[in-house]
Formats: C-alpha cells, structure tokens, sequence
C-alpha cells in the first residue's frame, strides 16, 4: 500500500467536503496503482513519488488538478481531449470527468519510465 503521509491527510481534512471526497478519490486510484510509492507534499501540494514524483493533485480556485509527466499527457491526448489540459496539468470540476483507467495507465507509465531512467 502506498505510504500515506499525515500532511496529505491534512491538507484533504482543509478542503470542503465535495472537494475532499473527489481527492480522496483520486488518492486511491493512485495507491491501488502504484503500492509502493510514498506520499509527499512536493511544490506545496499532495504527490506521490517513488524515483522521483509521480504526480501532485491540488484543489486550486475554480477547479481541482492533476499534474503528470510531460510526455505520458502528451501520450494520452486523444482520451484528455474531454479535459482542460496543459502541457502537465489535467484540470476537472468532478471526479467522474476524469477517465479512471486512461489516470491508472498514465501512472504506471510514469512509474516504469522514472525506473528506466533511474537505472540509466
């Protein structure tokens, strides 16, 4: 299980209930797709990391987000096109909007790619 950290916790308990729940939400899609990844607060918000970040998630003032790597956004375009994305950062209103699976495949992506490039 992916290690969780009391300053996400707390960051999760400061947002409103509907925020919180979609967050929450996406935290466990990302510790049932990465097991052995750490929770951390990275750039003042809630990630995860195992080489290095993985992603970071942040309820910002019109919309909640999801920053990822570069190159696996750019990958997942045609499944993020429903989205407002930037170059790393998913941006969504509701939970529901963001696709489960294509979130998990970016993920693991991310993670096998980081270990490739840390054994480099």
């Amino acid at each position: 299980m992916t290690e969780k950290s009391p300053a996400v916790d707390d960051y999760l308990q400061s947002l409103p209930p509907e925020r919180r729940a979609a967050l929450e939400t996406l935290r466990s899609w990302i510790a049932e797709t990465l097991p052995d990844a750490r929770e951390v607060i990275a750039y003042n918000m809630p990630g995860v990391a195992q080489d290095d970040l993985i992603c970071s998630f942040k309820s910002q003032k019109n919309y909640l987000s999801l920053y990822m790597d570069v190159e696996v956004v750019a990958a997942h375009q045609a499944e993020l096109a429903h989205l407002n994305c930037g170059k790393s950062c998913l941006r969504f209103r509701r939970i529901d909007q963001l696709p489960e699976g294509t979130i998990k495949q970016m993920l693991a992506e991310t993670a096998v790619k980081q270990a490739k490039e840390a054994s480099a």
